[in-house]
């Protein structure tokens, strides 16, 4: 039976020489990286594991002082005002997320910083570009 390789087995091993280069040119970083990106199989997985392995403070909601709920008030006023005259300032955003297991009140505070995009007295909602805030969570506002 005849070597299925017997018309190669005994040739030299190509040079990269310039001419292979034309022939074969070299591929992209850019186009590697897209070879061998990461195949999520399961949807939202890593999201779960990323959840459950931060490390994270939950604590009670705390209620605003008086004082701060004025100053609240004052932020979320001028904020309306410029977003009726067309404006979407840059604000910053103290806020209560709620955590979806513990019980009701216990979570976690967070920062946001963006484009105000609409606030709806209506649903009683503040949305910094794609994020709904409930206005009873809002700790503090400032602008930028």
């Amino acid at each position: 039976m005849p070597d299925n390789y017997e018309d190669i087995i005994n040739l030299p091993y190509p040079r990269n020489d310039w001419n292979f280069l034309i022939k074969h040119p070299r591929m992209s970083i850019e186009n590697r990286a897209k070879i061998f990106a990461p195949f999520a199989a399961l949807r939202g997985h890593s999201d779960a594991i990323a959840e459950t392995t931060e490390k994270k403070l939950t604590i009670r909601q705390e209620e605003l002082m008086e004082d701060s709920r004025i100053e609240l008030d004052e932020a979320l006023a001028a904020l309306s005002e410029r977003l009726q005259r067309g404006e979407h300032p840059t604000i910053r955003v103290s806020y209560f997320v709620q955590d979806k297991i513990l019980a009701a009140g216990v979570g976690t505070y967070r920062e946001i910083e963006g484009l105000a995009a609409k606030l709806d007295l209506n649903t009683a909602t503040l949305q910094i570009v794609d994020t709904k805030i409930p206005l009873n969570d809002i700790q503090w506002i400032k602008f930028a």
